[in-house]
């Protein structure tokens, strides 16, 4: 077995590939919820006070899931625990049942409590393999759309609660993967990337300002809430370590120090090549809710 993701590679690469945490009506304790809009369940990560600790099986997932094992064996550096099951209070999205495999010599227990499948990787691919695998489980449909977090601006609306057709299914779905009429939109509004221009488009990513979970089903593929970028900047509007005001002009967030800035190439005098006020509700929305001043 080769080197095992830690916890925090397992959070950075889930928050990666559009999961979100969801705090919940107990506290975290020991495990944090994260979900997908595309996952039936949430998914479940362990916690430590260590900075980086290497935990073997740090996801925890549905235990429904125990009928599709032999496919997740099929994943190349996916691996399982030592014990079928993790059980875990907080976990309250997963079923309950007593926990009848003791561990280190304890008894049996003799209240249900949530259970799960614990999971580890060996390495980030295994992981996108895993979430591919995770988010293909069952068909888009409108009323799992529907984002779960709390609080204004994440709510759902009525926008997003509407029957979808076909077609809009289907691009809905190509466009969370990043290869779809979303891109194709994005491409054909700015022909290279917003800020530098760059034109080869193997290079160029499409960002979301307002992101999907947060997002309508409107929202989600309207080209206006988005930009082209190169790869250093599409990562940096990402963990919002830049922005853009109103008239297009960069903002930079404290977090990013001059040497930083040197060698992601991220300057002061950058800006959108063009700009229209249908970009401005978005960009306010990345502004107040992701840059980090």
């Amino acid at each position: 077995m080769g080197k095992l993701l830690s916890i925090r590679d397992v959070k950075i690469s889930l928050e990666r590939r559009g999961f979100f945490h969801v705090k919940q009506s107990v506290s975290d304790g020991k495990v944090m919820r994260f979900d997908h809009v595309l996952a039936t369940y949430p998914v479940y990560l362990k916690q430590s006070a260590s900075l980086n600790p290497i935990q073997k099986v740090p996801l925890i997932i549905h235990p429904s899931f125990s009928e599709q094992l032999a496919e997740l064996k099929t994943i190349t550096g996916v691996f399982f625990g030592k014990y079928p099951l993790a059980f875990s209070s907080n976990m309250e999205a997963f079923p309950k049942k007593i926990n009848d495999q003791p561990r280190n010599g304890r008894k049996p227990g003799q209240v249900p409590e949530p259970h799960g499948i614990e999971l580890g990787f060996e390495h980030e691919a295994a992981l996108d393999e895993f979430v591919d695998w995770l988010t293909a489980q069952r068909p888009f449909d409108s009323a799992s759309d529907a984002t779960s977090v709390a609080g204004r601006h994440t709510a759902p609306t009525q926008d997003s609660l509407l029957p979808l057709t076909e077609t809009e299914r289907e691009a809905i779905i190509k466009a969370r993967i990043g290869q779809g009429i979303y891109r194709a939109a994005l491409i054909d509004y700015w022909g290279s990337c917003s800020v530098t221009g760059c034109a080869n488009l193997n290079m160029l990513r499409a960002s979301h300002a307002k992101p999907w979970f947060a997002a309508t089903s409107y929202e989600r593929l309207d080209p206006f809430n988005g930009l082209l970028l190169t790869p250093n900047l599409d990562l940096a509007f990402d963990q919002g370590l830049i922005s853009f005001n109103d008239d297009g002009q960069i903002l930079i967030s404290n977090q990013l120090d001059e040497q930083s800035c040197s060698a992601l190439n991220v300057w002061p005098h950058l800006r959108l090549r063009q700009i229209e006020p249908r970009h401005r509700v978005y960009l306010a929305w990345h502004r107040d809710y992701k840059f980090k001043k």
